[in-house]
């Protein structure tokens, strides 16, 4: 005669191993998962090799106007082109960019940005020198959103903190590349600039490798991640878009003319312009990593009030 308990048991048996079946297969959306720490490192990586090229620019423009014998005008104009390029048509790189992934930019942003900068050394005539810096802008607008993006997907539950180190890197970049860049044109001359492509090429093949363990990982972030949900602010986003802006015209208006105050006006040597520069943008870059963990506890909107 068959035991009852044991039908019993056999029935929520059934039951409940299905369920354990699933669970296995669908990791929960609560889960904690870890942020992938090497992918970071490459991403933010790659982040420096950009701004590397981007900070390299304002330093290497007085040795540009010597050489082709520059208005102030002028030299404000490829500032200008570069800018354009690389924040005004960021956001239809940030916009593609959310309608579906696109790795693959990584790797051709990286060269495209480096390769601007380094032809600059040996540009012909000023309208190469817009050409190239317009080529180094796009390079960098195409980076940006999907590292960004990228780096978020491989953060796990500590976003925040990974797309601090992603920012600090670009910061770094920018807070080395004036003194590399005037380091390699004292010595080699306008044509030194060429150097810039030695980590250029290398952080290309890097990503070039590193891009099916980059979809991989997001791929099992966004399985264990609830899907987002919220509204479009647009008052708040203004906001935010109104003090970038004011942040960026100071920075680069300090960044682009101290360097020919110091040349024209204090007849200093060139070679100061690489320090000057370092140390105030180095401060961004240590500004980025102190913030990251401090905005995980307190929260984001808080730590930006």
């Amino acid at each position: 005669m068959a035991d009852p308990n044991q039908a019993v048991l056999n029935a929520d048996t059934a039951r409940v191993l299905p369920v354990l079946a699933d669970e296995r297969a669908e990791p929960r959306a609560d889960a904690r998962v870890r942020p992938n720490a090497k992918l970071i490192a490459l991403l933010a990586a790659g982040h420096f090799v950009i701004d590397l090229n981007q900070g390299a620019l304002p330093a290497i423009l007085p040795f540009l106007k010597s050489a082709h014998d520059l208005s102030y005008a002028a030299a404000g104009t490829i500032v200008l082109a570069a800018t354009i390029a690389s924040s005004i048509i960021q956001p239809l790189f940030g916009y593609l960019s959310d309608l579906t992934a696109r790795r693959w930019l990584l790797p051709i942003a990286v060269f495209l940005c480096g390769a601007g900068l380094a032809g600059m050394g040996i540009a012909p005539g000023y309208s190469w020198l817009l050409v190239l810096v317009v080529v180094m802008g796009l390079g960098a607008a195409a980076y940006h959103p999907e590292g960004y993006k990228t780096a978020a997907s491989v953060a796990g539950d500590r976003r925040v903190t990974a797309v601090s180190w992603f920012s600090a890197g670009g910061n770094a970049g920018v807070a080395i590349g004036p003194a590399v860049i005037a380091t390699l044109v004292t010595t080699f001359g306008l044509g030194g600039s060429l150097w810039m492509m030695v980590p250029t090429a290398i952080m290309t093949v890097g990503f070039v490798v590193a891009l099916p363990r980059m979809a991989a990982a997001a791929k099992r972030a966004s399985a264990t991640r609830a899907p987002a949900r919220g509204d479009n602010m647009l008052g708040a986003m203004a906001l935010l878009v109104l003090v970038v802006t004011i942040r960026s015209w100071t920075t680069l208006g300090f960044t682009t003319f101290v360097p020919f105050y110091y040349i024209d006006y204090l007849k200093s040597d060139p070679r100061i312009v690489g320090p000057v520069l370092f140390a105030f943008l180095g401060a961004g870059a240590i500004g980025s990593i102190l913030a990251g963990p401090i905005a995980d506890r307190i929260g984001p909107r808080t730590f930006m009030m």
